[in-house]
């Protein structure tokens, strides 16, 4: 008897599901479908590894290298033959984005709880992570704010510092930049990573918590923070 299939999660649909090139032939449509398009959105897009690409869509790391080598063959086909491209179908369930919809946990007593950490320059939002010790800590139980407090790590390098708001119970960080190993490093911990954006630290977590900051982070190449071998430096 054969597996099922088990769902693979996406965080969003499409915005566009169907690509026409300007001059097609007799060679037809391929469909990529919903979990092919996400794993390509994950690894090409956000440059996430195949191993945290996994973990975010609850799929092994086999499942998603077999979906990104059949996802590549579509595009390629799409782009050499001229075939129209649609995205469309497959087994896979759309996860609730709004800020306790997928990532709070639920209390003994029923409450939804959730800890956010805002990277901290003053009143505004920090620029990057990997310069960043100061962070507000908000504590939030059924979409109200319940407590808040700063809190200064100048301890860990920032190789560590993944681990180190993850041991401090955070679900969400809020920054504006991060390089490529520390989003990889956050992702792996189930920390979302969420775009600040322009705004202030309090307009950030009063837009988070009203559901309209919600772009993902996008990691950058980042030469000197940590993406490498950098274990004795501290960034002030």
């Amino acid at each position: 008897m054969p597996r099922p299939f088990k769902s693979r999660n996406i965080m969003e649909e499409p915005y566009c599901s169907k690509f026409n090139p300007e001059k097609t032939g007799e060679h037809g449509s391929v469909v990529l479908s919903l979990d092919e398009y996400e794993v390509i959105r994950k690894c090409d897009y956000e440059r996430l590894s195949q191993e945290n690409c996994a973990t975010v869509m609850k799929i092994s790391r086999t499942t998603v290298q077999r979906i990104y080598a059949s996802a590549r063959i579509k595009i390629a086909q799409a782009l050499v033959l001229g075939k129209v491209l649609e995205i469309e179908g497959g087994p896979v369930k759309i996860i609730d984005q709004s800020p306790l919809g997928n990532i709070s946990s639920t209390h003994e007593t029923g409450e939804n709880k959730l800890k956010i950490a805002i990277g901290l320059n003053g009143q505004n939002v920090a620029d990057h992570f990997g310069h960043c010790n100061d962070f507000r800590i908000v504590e939030v139980e059924n979409g109200v704010v319940v407590n808040q407090e700063e809190l200064f790590d100048d301890v860990h390098v920032h190789q560590e510092r993944p681990k180190f708001l993850k041991d401090k119970g955070v679900d969400v960080l809020i920054m504006k930049t991060m390089g490529k190993g520390a989003y990889n490093r956050l992702v792996a911990l189930d920390i979302k990573c969420i775009d600040a954006q322009d705004k202030t630290v309090d307009e950030a977590l009063s837009a988070y918590l009203n559901n309209t900051l919600t772009t993902t982070l996008e990691a950058t190449d980042c030469a000197g923070c940590g993406d490498h071998n950098h274990e004795g430096h501290h960034h002030g």
